[in-house]
């Protein structure tokens, strides 16, 4: 394939997305338990079996057989017969969202190139050298590209879409990859948190702000490791995490709706801290106004996170599911995504504003300063004494950190001495 080929293929998943696949069913024919309950609800001239056209134009009927289906057959018979109604009745089939959609890529590819600026930016010297947060957020940015190939491979499998019009095995798939990408989902945001307050801790040396930092930090470590470890004993046996949809084995499993609820809330308490912690600090300190408001604006985007996060609870409470759960949970992914892409972004913006600051130093309101010392000829203007020493030194404030460890004002002097 041609690279304009290649090109074209791209814009066009970008723009239209990839549809799921269409799957195949090794059963066509009604469960037994179904035409039981059609022979005892229906009469002889309109039940599914001798007139399916009026059987499809009743929908009372219809109903009640779906019913009867769901209170006395399998799950795995009554999902066979609503997938076998809608075909007969000719019920148009709810469509899985595409692989490829704008609303997932564009985020995944921010996260990507703001991570290779800090990397970059890093490796020039920039931002005060590597350190325990730049390792963190390194994983966090991992898990995240983990995350999005664990999202498209439940749309393979039937996310969006609704249960009975899913193959049982890949029900079984679906339910393996949703429980993957829950784990993940739970350690990677509560790393990409602890990045910044590592960060935090660089910058600001204040006793009661480091004590918090140190809380935020121990905070998300124990929500990341609490609810990993919840979603992957959730249901004992474990099996039942991805085959309890089926009913056929007894064990016990926790509420998973309070659980993610839970999860949520805890989220958002510890996003909405973690926001207003560095912009008190920055208010404190002896800045013009413009430089507070600037450095303060560049932490305050980091409530983008929380607003997603916000959404992603809101959006799963209005989408909690009951049996058709490929569908309600749909929604809780495509944002679960979202502010996994989003957290790794937000937390490399400290290191991109500074790579700007070094290139396009205009773009940020960064400056370098000369200041000269007064000549001795000027002193001999003032004087009236002529004096043989008329050498100047000009010296430059440079503003970037030195180390990770030394935070000064460092003073260069333009005839190539340094001093500090």
């Amino acid at each position: 394939m041609r690279p304009q080929q290649c090109l074209l293929v791209c814009l066009t998943l970008l723009v239209c997305g990839v549809q799921a696949v269409n799957f195949e069913f090794e059963t066509n024919t009604f469960p037994s338990c179904t035409l039981t309950c059609d022979t005892q609800l229906t009469t002889s001239n309109c039940s599914l079996a001798t007139n399916e056209s009026c059987f499809c134009q009743h929908a009372d009927i219809a109903s009640s057989v779906l019913d009867c289906a769901e209170a006395h057959c399998s799950v795995k018979d009554y999902f066979t017969t609503y997938r076998l109604y809608e075909d007969v009745c000719n019920i148009p089939k709810m469509q899985g969202p595409p692989l490829v959609s704008a609303s997932t890529l564009i985020p995944t590819i921010l996260a990507i190139f703001f991570f290779f600026a800090r990397i970059y930016a890093k490796a020039i010297g920039l931002g005060g050298g590597w350190g325990w947060d730049d390792y963190t957020i390194i994983v966090s940015f991992i898990l995240g590209i983990a995350f999005y190939a664990g999202y498209t491979l439940t749309i393979v499998h039937g996310s969006g879409m609704n249960i009975w019009d899913i193959p049982f095995d890949h029900i079984n798939q679906f339910y393996q990859s949703f429980q993957a990408i829950a784990i993940m989902y739970k350690i990677q945001i509560s790393l990409a948190k602890i990045s910044v307050c590592l960060f935090l801790l660089r910058i600001f040396h204040a006793r009661p702000f480091r004590y918090t930092a140190y809380l935020l930090i121990l905070a998300n470590a124990s929500i990341g490791l609490c609810w990993a470890f919840v979603d992957s004993f959730r249901c004992i046996p474990t099996r039942l995490t991805w085959l309890g949809w089926q009913g056929e084995e007894s064990g016990r499993c926790i509420n998973f709706i309070v659980s993610i609820l839970v999860n949520c809330l805890a989220n958002i308490a510890v996003d909405s801290v973690l926001i207003l912690l560095p912009v008190f600090e920055v208010v404190k300190l002896q800045l013009p106004l413009k430089k507070k408001i600037a450095v303060a604006t560049m932490f305050a985007v980091g409530s983008v996170l929380t607003v997603v996060a916000i959404i992603r609870a809101v959006v799963f409470w209005r989408n909690r599911w009951g049996v058709n759960q490929t569908k309600g949970l749909y929604p809780l992914l495509r944002w679960s995504l979202i502010e996994v892409e989003i957290s790794v972004m937000c937390a490399c913006l400290p290191a991109f504003r500074a790579l700007i600051g070094r290139f396009f130093p205009a773009l940020v309101g960064s400056e370098r300063r000369t200041y000269a010392t007064h000549t001795m000829e000027g002193y001999s203007r003032h004087t009236g004494h002529p004096s043989n020493i008329n050498k100047s030194v000009s010296y430059s404030v440079n503003y970037h950190n030195r180390s990770e460890t030394h935070s000064v004002v460092e003073l260069v002097d333009v005839n190539g001495k340094e001093r500090v």
